[in-house]
């Protein structure tokens, strides 16, 4: 394996979302702090490398790549255009230009964002979940599910498009949440059964034989339900949201339970086809751990959960970049 590699970055240039709120901008420029802590951990462990930004010219950003030839890709890319749905072929047109790119392959990145496609394999690979259905208006509502339910845009992530809004009690709360998502996000509602219960991030690392770093849990200080983790709460400390959920790591959990995360936390990232690192949250109803969302390619900067449970595992960031980098590298043909 060659030992001093040429190293590019890539990452999308933050711009207005085409869609939702425009507040929703805060998550997309998120990925600068990304870009930092990446390039600033290279430089530490001795790789040089250099930054890729795909801005509105794929042609400009194929012949950039072609100029300096990186031996690997760190791949940040989180969507294009200011549109999170096309984050999927970022690693798509890696793969087309034979160049070897950390994190997760185009299906499951694909599969990780549309959340409900993510939620029938679970259900068919009898992974616990909470019972859901995709709505794309409220017309398609046939019961089923029991309230108070929690409604959230079927391909967004970053928190985009939820709110404390999302908890409903009954059929008016879903129709009005449901009509709010289809027609700002442009896209079908995901409806899921709230789970009333601890709320759990689990870091996976690794690949032939991955590991659960230390699990997470965010720490509610709502007196009521919801207790969740909403757009506020993930993106503006002044808010109240973001004071009342404090992440704790790692998280207090007896050895049986902690167990039964683990295997199921690992059987969620192995369905997806997760490669080299991802984040699996899950919610406690009572011992059972439900998935939620399975995030290929999670946040990488300082402050997000994947690197609080790097520094739990004793890992350096530093460390971890490496070994993403080489794991990447292995695949090269």
């Amino acid at each position: 394996m060659m030992p001093n590699p040429k190293v590019g970055v890539l990452f999308n240039l933050p711009t207005k979302p085409v869609r939702g709120e425009d507040v929703d901008y805060v998550a997309e420029a998120e990925v600068e702090d990304q870009v930092k802590a990446v390039q600033d951990s290279l430089r530490k462990i001795g790789l040089q490398c250099q930054l890729f930004a795909l801005k509105d010219d794929v042609e400009g950003l194929i012949r950039e790549l072609k100029l300096y030839k990186p031996d690997v890709v760190v791949n940040l890319c989180e969507g294009a255009f200011g549109d999170s749905h096309h984050e999927m072929n970022i690693p798509s047109l890696l793969e087309l230009l034979r160049i070897p790119y950390t994190g997760s392959p185009p299906l499951a990145v694909g599969l990780s964002q549309n959340k409900g496609f993510a939620k029938d394999i679970l259900r068919a690979d009898r992974i616990p979940t909470p019972k859901y259905r995709v709505l794309n208006s409220f017309k398609d509502w046939r019961g089923g599910l029991e309230y108070p339910l929690f409604v959230k845009p079927l391909r967004e992530d970053a928190s985009q498009g939820i709110s404390r809004e999302s908890f409903v009690r009954n059929d008016a709360e879903l129709s009005k949440r449901v009509d709010y998502i289809v027609k700002r996000y442009g896209q079908p509602a995901l409806v899921e059964e709230y789970i009333v219960g601890r709320e759990l991030n689990v870091a996976i690392l690794g690949n032939e034989k991955p590991r659960v770093l230390p699990i997470s849990e965010i720490i509610f200080g709502f007196p009521d339900e919801p207790k969740i983790v909403d757009y506020s709460a993930k993106w503006f400390p002044e808010s109240d949201e973001y004071k009342m959920t404090k992440p704790v790591c790692p998280a207090n959990l007896t050895p049986f339970i902690k167990r039964r995360v683990e295997s199921v936390a690992l059987k969620a990232y192995e369905a997806l086809y997760c490669r080299d690192y991802a984040r699996v949250d899950m919610r406690l109803k009572g011992d059972m751990p439900l998935v939620l969302e399975v995030n290929a390619n999670p946040d990488l900067s300082h402050e997000a959960g994947f690197a609080r449970s790097l520094k739990a595992a004793g890992i350096s960031f530093e460390d971890f970049i490496k070994d993403i980098v080489f794991f990447a590298l292995g695949r090269k043909t």
